[in-house]
């Protein structure tokens, strides 16, 4: 990861992305709510990372970007950030001038001519894929409708009055930079947490409550360790042979991991962890939300076993022996383990 950039990013999410901002932008209902932030990551060029030098960006792999992502999620950003990084890649790729406004990542449903879009009530446009093809839909021609409490929408659209792109793969991109972003938000919940325990803990343990936080504080912790790392393979995997595998394995396991730190999470502060006022929530209702979106646990898991060659590099145990590797101690070098030798882009 480039540490530069995710300073630079923590830096100005920290000062602008606060939690009353996010809860700001969720209560507008408004798309254009939240573009003085937006105009400072276009400003910084976050937003044009990935998108080659000759088109105005800076060209970098997604796995310099990597802690711009966590940073988008560990700030609760209430706007499609990292789908847009993304998009605007596509759309050099395709020779298409990008808007400037915010761009979503979706699939559509089986009708082909509607698709539930993750912050589809903050975005210009979305990039969705249909059995057909891909296409570049603006929001102006389409109908939205909110999906939800937070900022989803269920948009139906016409091909005939969209962009065709010479693009695919647009559930495992967007399973990616959730996952990414996921780890971030964990992050921040660990921290919450955490915090909100060691304020609370007293120096005598009688019954050994405070003791059985710190264990629950400790398995949380690995969790988050072992996702972020999946994440941060899965991008240095984009746009190579292992890019489907790895982004598989990466939101599988962000997935899986959403609903034990979150929980976890609650379990531990109690009932002051669910008010609108406490911060913690607004990190575990995403957290709860984006295990659904580009597909759960069971949707990837089922990708990996597809994807996965039959020898494993050191793992034997398949799609299991995976997570194993991942969880035996949440490093790059241990998930190495699980991904077979690069393959030709």
């Amino acid at each position: 990861m480039d540490d530069r950039l995710t300073a630079s990013a923590q830096t100005v999410l920290a000062n602008l992305c606060t939690p009353q901002f996010v809860r700001g932008v969720e209560a507008a209902h408004d798309r254009r709510a939240g573009r003085e932030l937006w105009r400072q990551l276009e400003a910084l060029g976050f937003l044009d990372a990935l998108v080659p030098e000759a088109q105005g960006g800076a060209d970098l792999p997604l796995a310099e970007a990597a802690g711009v992502l966590f940073a988008f999620g560990q700030h609760a950003l209430p706007l499609p950030a990292a789908h847009t990084m993304l998009a605007r890649h596509l759309l050099a790729a395709a020779q298409v001038e990008a808007p400037r406004g915010p761009i979503a990542l979706a699939m559509a449903d089986a009708t082909q001519r509607m698709a539930f879009v993750p912050y589809g009530q903050v975005a210009d446009a979305v990039v969705v894929e249909t059995a057909a093809g891909t296409y570049l839909v603006s929001l102006d021609t389409a109908c939205v409708e909110k999906h939800g409490d937070g900022l989803d929408a269920t948009v139906r659209f016409d091909p005939r009055t969209a962009h065709a792109l010479p693009a695919r793969g647009i559930a495992e991109l967007g399973a990616l930079v959730t996952a990414a972003m996921m780890a971030g938000a964990m992050q921040r919940v660990l921290d919450i947490t955490r915090a909100y325990v060691n304020e609370r803990e007293q120096p005598v343990r009688p019954n050994g409550k405070p003791q059985a936080a710190q264990q629950q504080l400790s398995v949380m912790a690995r969790h988050v360790e072992a996702t972020r790392t999946a994440a941060q393979m899965g991008c240095a995997a984009h746009r190579s042979g292992q890019q489907r595998l790895a982004s598989a394995i990466a939101k599988a396991r962000a997935s899986r991991a959403a609903p034990l730190v979150a929980n976890g999470a609650h379990g531990l502060v109690g009932a002051t962890g669910t008010t609108a006022e406490f911060d913690l929530q607004l990190y575990t209702r995403r957290l709860h939300a984006q295990r659904l979106q580009y597909g759960s646990e069971s949707f990837w898991d089922e990708i990996v076993g597809t994807c996965a060659p039959d020898q494993w590099n050191g793992v034997t145990e398949g799609v299991a022996g995976i997570f194993d590797a991942l969880d035996e101690a949440a490093t790059p070098s241990a998930y190495s383990r699980a991904l077979p030798p690069a393959l030709p882009h």
